[in-house]
Protein backbone atom coordinates (compact mmCIF):
# COMPACT_ATOMS: atom_id res chain seq x y z
CA UNK A 1 0.00 0.00 0.00
CA UNK A 2 1.49 3.41 -0.98
CA UNK A 3 1.99 5.73 2.32
CA UNK A 4 1.76 9.88 2.53
CA UNK A 5 5.63 9.29 1.68
CA UNK A 6 4.90 7.52 -1.38
CA UNK A 7 2.68 9.90 -2.81
CA UNK A 8 4.89 12.51 -2.55
CA UNK A 9 7.81 11.25 -4.56
CA UNK A 10 5.67 10.08 -7.17
CA UNK A 11 4.05 13.32 -7.21
CA UNK A 12 7.06 15.11 -7.29
CA UNK A 13 8.28 12.78 -10.18
CA UNK A 14 5.08 13.89 -11.91
CA UNK A 15 5.44 17.34 -11.35
CA UNK A 16 8.95 17.59 -12.82
CA UNK A 17 8.10 15.27 -15.97
CA UNK A 18 4.82 17.65 -16.86
CA UNK A 19 7.36 20.99 -16.17
CA UNK A 20 9.97 19.62 -18.62
CA UNK A 21 8.00 17.68 -21.15
CA UNK A 22 5.53 20.93 -21.28
CA UNK A 23 8.32 22.93 -22.08
CA UNK A 24 10.17 20.15 -24.22
CA UNK A 25 7.02 19.92 -26.38
CA UNK A 26 6.31 23.90 -26.27
CA UNK A 27 9.54 24.89 -27.66
CA UNK A 28 8.99 21.58 -30.57
CA UNK A 29 5.54 21.94 -30.93
CA UNK A 30 5.29 23.00 -34.57
CA UNK A 31 8.03 20.01 -35.34
CA UNK A 32 5.50 17.92 -33.75
CA UNK A 33 2.52 19.04 -35.41
CA UNK A 34 3.70 18.82 -38.25
CA UNK A 35 5.03 15.47 -38.23
CA UNK A 36 2.06 14.11 -36.75
CA UNK A 37 -0.27 15.43 -38.97
CA UNK A 38 1.89 14.23 -42.16
CA UNK A 39 1.48 10.56 -40.56
CA UNK A 40 -2.09 10.22 -39.87
CA UNK A 41 -3.57 12.57 -42.39
CA UNK A 42 -5.07 15.11 -39.73
CA UNK A 43 -4.04 17.78 -37.55
CA UNK A 44 -2.85 16.59 -33.69
CA UNK A 45 -5.22 16.22 -31.62
CA UNK A 46 -4.53 15.24 -27.74
CA UNK A 47 -6.42 12.85 -25.77
CA UNK A 48 -6.15 14.48 -22.34
CA UNK A 49 -7.10 11.82 -20.37
CA UNK A 50 -4.90 9.15 -21.64
CA UNK A 51 -2.04 11.87 -21.83
CA UNK A 52 -2.64 12.26 -18.46
CA UNK A 53 -2.42 8.49 -17.40
CA UNK A 54 0.91 8.06 -19.38
CA UNK A 55 2.69 10.67 -17.40
CA UNK A 56 1.12 8.89 -14.11
CA UNK A 57 2.60 5.50 -15.75
CA UNK A 58 6.21 7.04 -16.15
CA UNK A 59 6.01 8.90 -12.67
CA UNK A 60 4.79 5.32 -10.74
CA UNK A 61 7.34 3.56 -13.57
CA UNK A 62 10.54 5.68 -12.23
CA UNK A 63 9.01 5.79 -8.30
CA UNK A 64 9.09 2.19 -8.29
CA UNK A 65 12.64 1.36 -9.86
CA UNK A 66 14.34 4.18 -8.55
CA UNK A 67 12.51 4.62 -5.15
CA UNK A 68 11.50 1.18 -4.08
CA UNK A 69 13.35 -1.60 -5.99
CA UNK A 70 16.99 0.06 -6.22
CA UNK A 71 16.51 2.52 -2.68
CA UNK A 72 18.95 1.41 -0.55
CA UNK A 73 21.82 2.90 -2.81
CA UNK A 74 20.10 5.05 -5.15
CA UNK A 75 17.42 6.71 -4.15
CA UNK A 76 19.60 9.40 -1.88
CA UNK A 77 22.36 9.79 -4.48
CA UNK A 78 21.05 12.06 -7.73
CA UNK A 79 23.33 10.76 -9.73
CA UNK A 80 22.84 6.92 -9.17
CA UNK A 81 19.11 7.84 -9.22
CA UNK A 82 19.43 9.70 -12.79
CA UNK A 83 21.43 6.40 -14.17
CA UNK A 84 18.30 4.31 -13.01
CA UNK A 85 15.21 6.91 -14.23
CA UNK A 86 17.68 7.37 -17.72
CA UNK A 87 17.85 3.61 -18.06
CA UNK A 88 13.86 3.21 -17.69
CA UNK A 89 13.07 6.11 -19.32
CA UNK A 90 15.41 5.10 -22.18
CA UNK A 91 13.87 1.70 -22.34
CA UNK A 92 10.11 3.18 -22.07
CA UNK A 93 10.69 5.58 -24.74
CA UNK A 94 12.61 2.67 -26.99
CA UNK A 95 9.28 0.46 -26.93
CA UNK A 96 7.42 3.38 -27.59
CA UNK A 97 9.53 4.54 -30.31
CA UNK A 98 11.01 1.88 -32.22
CA UNK A 99 7.84 0.25 -32.55
CA UNK A 100 6.49 3.78 -34.39
CA UNK A 101 8.75 3.33 -36.48
CA UNK A 102 8.57 -0.55 -37.22
CA UNK A 103 4.82 -0.02 -37.89
CA UNK A 104 3.97 3.51 -39.12
CA UNK A 105 5.24 4.63 -42.17
CA UNK A 106 5.73 8.24 -41.83
CA UNK A 107 7.60 8.20 -38.65
CA UNK A 108 10.86 8.90 -38.99
CA UNK A 109 14.48 7.97 -37.46
CA UNK A 110 14.93 11.43 -36.60
CA UNK A 111 11.76 11.62 -34.53
CA UNK A 112 12.59 8.32 -33.12
CA UNK A 113 16.09 9.20 -32.06
CA UNK A 114 15.14 12.19 -30.65
CA UNK A 115 12.44 11.04 -28.66
CA UNK A 116 14.31 8.28 -27.08
CA UNK A 117 16.84 10.78 -26.30
CA UNK A 118 14.47 12.57 -24.89
CA UNK A 119 12.74 9.85 -22.49
CA UNK A 120 16.08 9.40 -21.16
CA UNK A 121 16.91 12.68 -20.46
CA UNK A 122 13.36 13.27 -18.96
CA UNK A 123 12.83 10.05 -16.62
CA UNK A 124 16.68 10.04 -15.70
CA UNK A 125 16.13 14.18 -14.33
CA UNK A 126 13.09 13.98 -13.22
CA UNK A 127 14.55 10.34 -10.09
CA UNK A 128 17.44 12.96 -10.06
CA UNK A 129 15.60 16.07 -9.33
CA UNK A 130 13.48 14.30 -7.15
CA UNK A 131 16.31 12.20 -4.92
CA UNK A 132 17.97 15.91 -4.40
CA UNK A 133 14.29 17.76 -3.42
CA UNK A 134 13.78 14.72 -0.79
CA UNK A 135 17.44 14.90 0.76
Amino acid sequence: MLDTKDLKQIGLILGVCLFLDLFWLGARGEYHSRLFAEIQKSPLSIRFLPALAVYILIAVAVWYFVFQVAATNVAKDPAKAFAVGATLGFSMYGLYDLTNYATLKGYTLEMTVVDMAWGTFLCGTAASVTSYLLK
